[in-house]
C-alpha cells in the first residue's frame, strides 16, 4: 500500500473550482466553471486513488 503523503484530492472554492490532484508527488491542477463537474471530477480521483475529498476556500 502506498503512503497517504504521496496522494490527495483538494477541492478549492474561489471564484472558479479548482481540484488539485497529487499522486506519487506530482500535484496537477484543474479549474471548472461549474461547482457539480469539479465535484464529480474530484470524487473520481479520490476513489481512484483511495483518498478522501478535502475541501478548501480560496482565501487570496
Amino acid at each position: 500500500m502506498v503512503a497517504a503523503e504521496l496522494h490527495g484530492v483538494e477541492l478549492v472554492r474561489g471564484q472558479k473550482w479548482t481540484v488539485r490532484v497529487t499522486a506519487y508527488g506530482t500535484t496537477l491542477i484543474f479549474p471548472f466553471e461549474a461547482e457539480q463537474y469539479a465535484r464529480s471530477y474530484a470524487d473520481g480521483q479520490a476513489f481512484r486513488l483511495g483518498v478522501e475529498v478535502v475541501e478548501l476556500k480560496d482565501c487570496a
